[in-house]
């Protein structure tokens, strides 16, 4: 358990804290949103429903 959990919080900071220079400055994406915002909630999401596949109980 403690390896998946060092595991998910390694992966959630290589997302968190990549260069942001990775990200085009196109003002408008996909939906009307900005690339950065929706990198962020996807990481964010990816991150949650990870964390809840690996430490729900059977």
């Amino acid at each position: 358990m403690k390896a998946k959990a060092l595991a998910l919080f390694f992966l959630a900071l290589f997302l968190f804290l990549m260069p942001l220079s990775l990200f085009p400055l196109a003002p408008w994406g996909p939906f009307g949103l900005p690339p950065l915002y929706l990198y962020l909630f996807l990481a964010w999401g990816l991150v949650l429903f990870l964390a809840y596949w690996f430490f729900r109980k059977p």
